[in-house]
């Protein structure tokens, strides 16, 4: 299974799909589900990418796609953001299970995250920063959990937790990526080690 997990600023409410950028860079949550789960003509296999969503007025809201489970979703910015919406609707509605494939939970960032270590172990769990160890000398696996931050980052007091908790951080190289490329740098590297 690999795992994406992003740190949002995206709003807990209902949002307009004409103004996506001032809904907490929905639009960026929209791009990185997509470049996580979706290829040329298909959708990915074993892939999970968690929304924690911090924005106001509810926070904290974690979305997650399953790309086993989902139906009638394609991989542009306004459909995937309708989806997104149904969920934080649904979710204030009582429903954790929003539409085939799409969970929502109120379930923090670092809860996630704990969660992941505990199933995946510190080994496998990687936060995605231009600090961090070079992805080259990193054992990449089919199983993984990746951590990325939105536009803005992970706060400081965040990322002191992921030190806390000795996740791996992983250095995509000097160039500072947006989120959504860098996921598909991620996958793309791993799909080289792991399929060839």
């Amino acid at each position: 299974m690999r795992e994406f997990i992003l740190f949002s600023r995206g709003v807990t409410k209902d949002f307009s799909l004409n103004d996506l950028p001032n809904a907490g860079r929905m639009d960026l949550v929209a791009r990185c589900i997509s470049s996580s789960i979706f290829l040329s003509y298909s959708l990915r296999k074993d892939v999970k990418f968690h929304a924690v969503l911090n924005g106001p007025p509810n926070p904290p809201l974690t979305i997650t796609f399953f790309s086993n489970e989902l139906k009638n979703v394609s991989p542009d910015e306004r459909n995937i953001c309708s989806h997104i919406k149904i969920a934080i609707k649904n979710f204030f509605k009582g429903k954790n299970l929003s539409e085939p494939g799409i969970y929502v939970e109120k379930k923090s960032f670092e809860e996630v995250v704990k969660e992941k270590v505990e199933e995946y172990g510190k080994d496998y769990v990687f936060y995605l920063s231009r600090e961090g160890e070079d992805v080259s000398n990193v054992n990449l696996t089919e199983s993984f959990v990746a951590i990325v931050g939105d536009n803005k980052g992970i706060p400081k007091k965040t990322e002191m937790f992921l030190e806390k908790i000795e996740t791996k951080k992983v250095s995509l190289g000097e160039i500072e990526y947006l989120a959504s490329q860098s996921i598909i740098i991620f996958n793309y590297l791993v799909d080289r080690k792991c399929k060839l």
